[in-house]
């Protein structure tokens, strides 16, 4: 990571606990130098306890924006002056502008789904029926944020049950009656409801581990449809394996993570995020991590 140059570099940054994993740093650095911006990125790892402290400390260094990872993506937001409407509905934040004195709250990670599913497979969402398996914080960006984007249908599954009935609820309730529903994977219901999808978006965290099972059998899919695992690192799940092998369209999560991330960034420059750039950081800080 460069190293700041004078008085008067800008300070970005990642409030999260733990942040050792991160790779945020490589993806924002590079494109300020790809953009000759005198910014810097660091990732500061803050217990839930310290997050307002930590908060109110970089907004009075004159820091001009964060990104907010896991635990604080909630919790930040009774610290902000002012919450986007995205934000609101997925009820959590990921990114924070600090301008004329105030903080203001968004959520890039919806955005930057749709954003990679039209940049990487010009695959818009306009009346598509959405499968949805997962409805933990990444699950819900995606949900709300395909339910703002013209879907017809959006069927939601998670291991627990309660948390896929609430996101479903609270879909019909703010967006629009009748947009959502549950299914349990492996009923009836829940084949004929992968079956008929025209995308099938994995949020489980399964996929990580080389001996994770897949989440749902994806023999059940429509020849015409694309499965996207939020997963990204390593590039090919399991799942997509499987999927690629029966002919069906596959896209892994570095698309949403890039886009999320360059959404952010614009936010706080004002300039257009330089997206290949970003990408090949990204791609060789995991490489070189193995």
């Amino acid at each position: 990571m460069n190293a700041p140059r004078n008085s008067l570099t800008v300070l970005t940054g990642l409030l999260g606990y733990p942040v050792g994993h991160t790779i945020s740093p490589v993806i924002h650095t590079s494109a300020y130098s790809e953009s000759q911006l005198d910014w810097t990125y660091l990732a500061f790892s803050v217990k839930p306890e310290d997050l307002e402290e930590a908060f109110i400390g970089f907004q009075a260094l004159g820091g001009r924006g964060l990104n907010i990872t896991i635990p604080h993506k909630q919790k930040v937001m009774r610290l902000l002056d002012e919450v986007s409407e995205e934000a609101r509905l997925i009820g959590a934040v990921n990114t924070v502008l600090f301008r004329d004195g105030r903080s203001l709250g968004y959520n890039t990670d919806g955005p930057g789904f749709v954003r990679a599913l039209r940049e990487e497979k010009d695959f818009l969402l306009d009346g598509m029926r959405v499968c949805l398996i997962g409805a933990g914080g990444a699950g819900r960006a995606v949900a709300v944020q395909s339910a703002l984007s013209g879907i017809a249908r959006i069927d939601i599954a998670d291991l627990d049950s309660n948390r896929a009935e609430e996101l479903s609820d609270w879909i019909n309730q703010e967006i629009r009656a009748g947009l959502s529903g549950v299914f349990r994977v492996g009923s009836r219901e829940g084949d004929e409801i992968i079956a008929a999808a025209d995308l099938v978006v994995d949020a489980t965290p399964l996929g990580l581990k080389p001996n994770d099972p897949i989440s749902f059998d994806p023999v059940l899919l429509n020849h015409g449809a694309l499965v996207m695992d939020l997963v990204y690192n390593p590039p090919e799940t399991e799942l997509l394996a499987a999927a690629r092998d029966l002919g069906i369209d596959t896209l892994n999560g570095l698309g949403m993570l890039i886009h999320q991330a360059a959404l952010a960034w614009e936010i706080w420059t004002g300039e257009t995020a330089p997206i290949e750039v970003m990408k090949e950081a990204a791609q060789k800080s995991m490489f070189e991590r193995k």
